[in-house]
């Protein structure tokens, strides 16, 4: 009976130690908990790069620091950049004293039938920094 418990103590401690490292690789980083972007075509012409990132505490800065929109003309297989947009222009997409944050950057000039997607470099900034890039699912312009 005493070499069951044992056992069973053993058991237990090993799947609540999987359990911790399989939780640890979930989390984006330090800095950054949480994040994503997506493209709206809801107006002819205009493309909307929507993102949202969240951290585990109060970050001094946090937001995106370079967001690279891209477009493919219809039958290409090149994805060309045609806007770039970064904090140091649009200081908005940098957001101080902030766990989470919300931003749109927009383009008044999409090509109906081009498909459109956005390079996002996630940013967040408390003694340390790190930067976490990502890539939005594709869009057709209308």
């Amino acid at each position: 009976m005493y070499k069951k418990i044992i056992c069973m103590v053993i058991l237990l401690i090993s799947i609540c130690s999987c359990a911790s490292i399989a939780n640890a690789a979930i989390t984006a980083s330090d800095y950054i908990n949480g994040y994503n972007a997506h493209i709206n075509n809801d107006t002819s012409k205009t493309i909307e790069v929507v993102f949202t990132v969240t951290s585990p505490d109060y970050m001094d800065l946090l937001g995106a620091k370079t967001i690279i929109l891209q477009e493919k003309a219809t039958g290409s297989t090149k994805w060309e950049p045609v806007e770039t947009y970064n904090y140091k222009t649009d200081p908005a997409m940098l957001k101080e004293n902030a766990r989470t944050y919300d931003y749109s950057v927009f383009y008044y000039d999409a090509v109906p039938g081009y498909s459109y997607r956005a390079k996002v470099y996630f940013y967040a900034e408390k003694g340390g920094s790190d930067t976490i890039e990502y890539i939005t699912p594709a869009k057709t312009a209308k």
